[in-house]
């Protein structure tokens, strides 16, 4: 193993942690000093240490990895900006015990969005901007962020790209050239600043809309407001919301392709039109069931909040503007299976993706025509020449029944800590899919706080293997067997 190596990559996405808490104590010391101040900036000093030791006194020999090598620093570098990124709330006290502090830290850089406050308000804004700034950091990955400034690129840049976003991609973003720091940063920060910009025309101030645009373009979903969405009550800011959900869900090679050559190819490709058309089905048809049911007496809320809410769950956002645990079960149904689905790969949303789900339901269908045909030649197809091997098809059926299976495990850990049916089934989708709020008591208007300590340990070993994908930290645990 390449500890010199290992240390290094690990060192630079502590940087990334540490720059953005300085930047957090900044907006505290802006707001007259406030309480997270000193919090923030102890933090920053001594994540930036820890980042900066092995880039000062560890060799750069040897500095190329090697695949085992690449899956310890993606896990590394995520568990320790998880580490770091807990200290802030520990020192500044309040709702944060140690142990709510790590939930929250982990819940923030895996971009799930579940909190334990039962007072968003009450934070200082230095530790809300660092609650946004986590999400930031966790939308593309720190190792992502990491990658962009690797002085050895070529095979290191690959092998770490692939095992941090999903091997199902799309073509058109070739994460082995030059062009991934342009399109991922050139279509993250777009993103961002135009959602902020949107914001505030809607009538958010500037420190809400940077806030809420970093966690709407990091489909994160943190919050400065203790009813989300909801507090701002308005609809132009749910509309924009919407939007930017869904286009920070979607390939972002794919944007970039679509923008820079000013075509349509984002929506040609037909993964992309089963996400979007998913999306519109699922909210037509909760839409309608609120009115029909007479949960709602006005067509125009049901479609708003019909639709606000699949957009939030499809894309692993977990914004809220109502309760959705008083829907109608019909319609919590449907929820649930698009917090499982989720995003598009290469795209900051989690979950299984929607590329895995269509080639599934692909293959079903080939198999399906297979029993009525059995000497016919039939693939899985992305467009009209690309072809799916049978290899991706197996992988992607594997990682399906692991993330189903693991996802029943810990919702049955969850029951036996004391949890109910809705509740631990609900949390456990919520947590592998980084979507955060769940349905019952842990849904959209509520919180974790009243989970167990046990409970919410579990919930983070959970939210870290959802967001950086199942193979990738299984793998860890057979390194040592392997022989590294």
């Amino acid at each position: 193993m390449n500890i010199r190596a290992i240390s290094r990559n690990v060192g630079v996405a502590l940087l990334f942690v540490a720059a953005f808490m300085l930047l957090s104590a900044v907006v505290a010391a802006l707001d007259s000093w406030d309480s997270s101040f000193y919090p923030l900036l102890l933090s920053g000093i001594l994540t930036l240490c820890c980042g900066l030791f092995p880039l000062v006194f560890v060799s750069r020999k040897h500095a190329e990895i090697n695949t085992r090598e690449g899956v310890v620093i993606i896990l590394l570098s995520w568990v320790l900006a998880c580490f770091a990124g807990m200290i802030p709330y520990a020192l500044w006290g309040g709702e944060f015990t140690l142990v709510n502090a790590w939930f929250e830290s982990v819940s923030g850089i895996t971009t799930s969005g579940a909190t334990i406050l039962n007072d968003i308000e009450s934070l200082p804004k230095g530790l809300l901007f660092w609650r946004s700034s986590s999400h930031y950091i966790g939308g593309l990955g720190v190792v992502l962020f990491m990658v962009m400034i690797l002085p050895s690129i070529g095979s290191v840049r690959l092998k770490m790209s692939r095992m941090e976003v999903s091997d199902v991609t799309k073509p058109g973003f070739n994460y082995a050239t030059d062009e991934f720091k342009k399109i991922v940063l050139s279509v993250y920060l777009g993103l961002t600043v135009i959602t902020t910009l949107l914001y505030i025309l809607a009538g958010m101030n500037v420190f809400d809309a940077v806030n809420h645009a970093m966690s709407t373009v990091a489909t994160g979903g943190f919050s400065t407001k203790n009813a989300s969405i909801a507090a701002f009550g308005s609809r132009w800011i749910e509309i924009i919301a919407i939007v930017f959900m869904i286009l920070s869900s979607m390939h972002f090679g794919m944007i970039y392709i679509s923008v820079t050559k000013r075509n349509f190819t984002l929506l040609k490709h037909p993964v992309t039109r089963f996400y979007l058309l998913s999306i519109i089905i699922s909210g037509v048809a909760i839409s309608a069931y609120l009115f029909f049911s007479h949960t709602y007496t006005n067509l125009g809320d049901a479609l708003m909040d019909g639709f606000f809410n699949v957009a939030s769950l499809a894309t692993s956002t977990g914004f809220a503007v109502c309760d959705t645990s008083v829907w109608p079960l019909f319609c919590i149904l449907i929820l649930v299976y698009l917090s499982v689905q989720c995003g598009c790969s290469g795209s900051t949303s989690a979950g299984m993706k929607v590329d895995r789900v269509w080639i599934l339901f692909k293959a079903i269908r080939i198999q399906l025509l297979r029993t009525l045909h059995p000497n016919a030649v039939i693939q899985v197809k992305y467009g009209d020449n690309d072809i799916v091997d049978k290899e991706l098809i197996t992988s992607v059926s594997l990682f399906a029944v692991l993330y189903i299976f693991i996802a029943f495990v810990c919702s049955v850990i969850y029951a036996g800590l004391g949890m109910d049916l809705t509740d631990s089934f609900t949390a456990s989708v919520a947590m592998i899919g980084n979507i955060g709020p769940a349905f019952g008591s842990v849904g959209s208007v509520s919180n974790y706080a009243a989970v167990s300590a046990v409970a919410k340990l579990v919930m983070t070993v959970e939210m870290i293997i959802g967001r950086l994908g199942l193979f990738s930290v299984l793998a860890v645990f057979l390194i040592h067997r392997k022989g590294a």
